[in-house]
C-alpha cells in the first residue's frame, strides 16, 4: 500500500495536515519556491490567501518547473494533450500512481477485481492508461494494453481482442464504445450477445447523460465516468447512481465564482480550483482548472463525498439563440436527438444562426428535433439525417495498416512478402477494393458538397 503523504495522528484524514504537507512539498519546485515562501497552513481557511495557479503559470515554469522531487524519485513524465491550449508537464512517482490505483479499487471493487479482464484503450501517452495497468498489477484484474493511438491495435483488432479474451471492462475515451459498436454492427454482431463487456470506465472528455444512457442500454453495461487531468491526476469517478463524486483525500477542491476568486454561492456554478493532496512529483496549489462545475445534492448512494456535474471550460461556452451553452450540454442534447433515430453517431456544427446536428440515421421512427428540444428548449436547430458511414467511416477504420517489426532483409525466393524498402518492411497498407474505393469517393464528395454549401451560407 502506498504511504500517505500527510502524517495524520490516529490514521484518520486531517485536511489541515494534508494541505500543510502539500505546501511543504510544493516548495521543492521552481514554480512554488518563492511563491509559497513563508506560507503556513493552520486551518483550511489559510489556503484562500494563496494566489491561484494558472495554466499560464505552468507553461511559464517550463518542463521541469513543477517537479518537486529529485529525478531519482520519478517514474513517469507526462504532458497534457494540448487540445485546449499549450501542453503542461507533470512528473509522477510510483507512489502517486499507487495512491490513485488504490482509490479506484476501493471505490469499484466489483469492477477492478481478480479475474476481470480489462481492455485498456486509453492512449499510453496519458497517465490513465498506466493507472489501469497498475490496478491490474495490484490484483484488480487482467489488463490488455491496447491503447487506441496505436497501429498495432486498431479498432477492429480491439473488438476482436474483446471477443476472444472475454474482456469484461472497457477503459478508454468516451467515443471508444461508440466506434466499437458501429464496427460490430457492420460485422453483423450483437454486442450484448457477442461480447462480454459489461462495464465502461470512460474519461478524457465530457460524457453527457444521454450518451451514458444509450451506451448502457445498447451494451447492457454500467458506465462509470472518470474525472481528472494530466496535471492533477485522479479527481473523482461516478457511483452506481451516476453521480460524479470528487475524492477529498486525493485533492482539495474549491468552487469559486466564475469571474472572481471568492467562493461561489452555495449550489451555484463555479470554477473548480484544485490543490493536490496525493501527488508527490508535481504538487499543485490552488490550480485554476478552468472547469466550470455545478454542485450536486446529496446522492442516493449515501457517499459523503461531494458530487458535481462538470460543464466544461468556461472559455468554451458559446452563445446560441441568446442563450449561453456549454459544449457538454449541446453534445448531451445531440446524443438524445441521435438516440431518437436509434443512432450513436452524430456531429454538432455551430453556425451563426443555429446549431446543425448531423446524424447517421438507423431507424425511420422517432423525432430527433423534439428530443433535442426536450434537453435544450429554444435553441435554433437544424437536424440533418445522413446515411450510415457518412460520419463514421467503418470501412476506413477497418483498413488500418499492418505493422511489423522492422526488417532489412527480404527473401524473394519463397511466398513471403517481397519488400524493397525499410518502410515496406515495417508497414503494409491494405489495398481497397474497387467497390470500397467508390463508396469512399462518394462519401468524400457528399461531405465536400455539404461543406461548400454551409460555407456559402456563412458568406
Amino acid at each position: 500500500m502506498a504511504a500517505p503523504l500527510a502524517s495524520v495522528p490516529g490514521g484518520g484524514f486531517d485536511l489541515t495536515a494534508a494541505l500543510a504537507a502539500t505546501i511543504r512539498r510544493a516548495r521543492g519546485s521552481d514554480l512554488y519556491r518563492e511563491r509559497l515562501a513563508g506560507v503556513e497552513i493552520h486551518s483550511p481557511a489559510d489556503l484562500t490567501r494563496v494566489p491561484l495557479t494558472t495554466r499560464a503559470d505552468l507553461q511559464a515554469a517550463g518542463a521541469h518547473g513543477t517537479r518537486a522531487v529529485p529525478l531519482e524519485a520519478v517514474c513517469h513524465y507526462g504532458e497534457s494533450s494540448g487540445t485546449t491550449g499549450a501542453s503542461n508537464s507533470v512528473w509522477l512517482t510510483a507512489g502517486d500512481f499507487a495512491r490513485d490505483a488504490e482509490v479506484l479499487r476501493a471505490r469499484h471493487p466489483d469492477v477492478f477485481a481478480p479475474g476481470q479482464i480489462l481492455l485498456n484503450r486509453f492512449p499510453f501517452m496519458a497517465a490513465p492508461a498506466h493507472l489501469i495497468q497498475l490496478v491490474a498489477q495490484q490484483g484488480g484484474g487482467v489488463a490488455i494494453p491496447a491503447g487506441n493511438i496505436n497501429w498495432d491495435v486498431p479498432f477492429p483488432r480491439a473488438l476482436a481482442l474483446a471477443r476472444t479474451t472475454g474482456a469484461t471492462v472497457l477503459a478508454g475515451l468516451p467515443l471508444e464504445p461508440i466506434v466499437l459498436g458501429e464496427i460490430a454492427r457492420a460485422q453483423g454482431l450483437d454486442v450484448r450477445r457477442d461480447t462480454s463487456l459489461r462495464t465502461f470506465f470512460l474519461g478524457g472528455s465530457p460524457l453527457p447523460p444521454a450518451m451514458q444512457r444509450r451506451l448502457a442500454r445498447l451494451w447492457n453495461a454500467r458506465v462509470i465516468e472518470l474525472y481528472g487531468s494530466t496535471e492533477t491526476m485522479l479527481l473523482g469517478t461516478s457511483c452506481a447512481e451516476g453521480t460524479l463524486h470528487l475524492e477529498p483525500e486525493l485533492a482539495h477542491c474549491e468552487i469559486v465564482a466564475e469571474d472572481d476568486v471568492v467562493p461561489a454561492a452555495p449550489g451555484a456554478v463555479g470554477r473548480l480550483v484544485v490543490t493536490t493532496l496525493a501527488v508527490e512529483g508535481s504538487p499543485l496549489v490552488r490550480l485554476d482548472t478552468g472547469d466550470l462545475v455545478r454542485p450536486e445534492p446529496a446522492c442516493a448512494c449515501g457517499a459523503a463525498r461531494p458530487g458535481v456535474v462538470v460543464l466544461g471550460r468556461g472559455a468554451d461556452a458559446v452563445e446560441v439563440g441568446g442563450r449561453r451553452l456549454f459544449p457538454a450540454e449541446l453534445v448531451d442534447a445531440a446524443a438524445a436527438a441521435a438516440d431518437a433515430v436509434d443512432s450513436s453517431v452524430f456531429c454538432v456544427v455551430l453556425l451563426p444562426d443555429r446549431v446543425l446536428v448531423r446524424i447517421e440515421r438507423q431507424a425511420s421512427t422517432g423525432d430527433p428535433a423534439a428530443a433535442f428540444a426536450a434537453r435544450r428548449p429554444g435553441v435554433p436547430l437544424e437536424i440533418e439525417l445522413v446515411e450510415p458511414q457518412m460520419l463514421l467511416d467503418v470501412e476506413l477504420l477497418a483498413r488500418s495498416p499492418h505493422v511489423y517489426k522492422p526488417i532489412v532483409l527480404a527473401d524473394w525466393r519463397g511466398a513471403g512478402r517481397r519488400v524493397l524498402t525499410v518502410s515496406e518492411g515495417m508497414i503494409e497498407w491494405p489495398r481497397p477494393s474497387w467497390a470500397e474505393g467508390k463508396r469512399w469517393l462518394q462519401r468524400t464528395w457528399r461531405t465536400a458538397r455539404r461543406r461548400r454549401g454551409l460555407g456559402r451560407t456563412m458568406g
